[in-house]
């Protein structure tokens, strides 16, 4: 939880400034959920159950959009009720400790997005 706190703060940090300081915490949301699917996606490339998606050809683009916006709210939603915006404003980590996260936490989505992609061609499909 504290984990999950300290990294929605830091997308809350940066999305506070320029063209998205209206909504920083809608942002940090979007971006938290955003990674968490990402390794669920990830999952499902190793598992070779990337049929469960809710993405249907025969289906309209609008209809397909619906679905996979039913299949991401509940964990926006979770998420949204773990990490108030209040609490966010409230949370305070020295420059250091900021300067860190933010290092790492650049570092760990690029890694994401390379493991995603590597997955994508690697795994074979069964």
């Amino acid at each position: 939880m504290k984990l999950l706190r300290f990294v929605m703060f830091l997308f809350y940090r940066y999305y506070s400034k320029g063209g998205t300081y209206r909504i920083p915490y809608f942002s940090a949301l979007c971006a938290v959920v955003f990674l968490i699917y990402m390794h669920f996606f990830q999952l499902l490339i190793v598992t070779n159950a990337v049929d469960l998606l809710p993405m249907n050809k025969e289906l309209s683009r609008a209809a397909n959009y619906l679905k996979l916006a039913g299949f991401l709210l509940p964990v926006f939603l979770l998420v949204h009720f773990l990490v108030k915006e209040k609490a966010l404003k409230a949370l305070h980590y020295d420059s250091s400790t900021i300067k860190t996260g933010g290092i790492i936490l650049t570092i760990y989505i690029v890694l994401s997005f390379i493991l995603l992609i590597g997955l994508m061609f690697l795994v074979p499909k069964r």
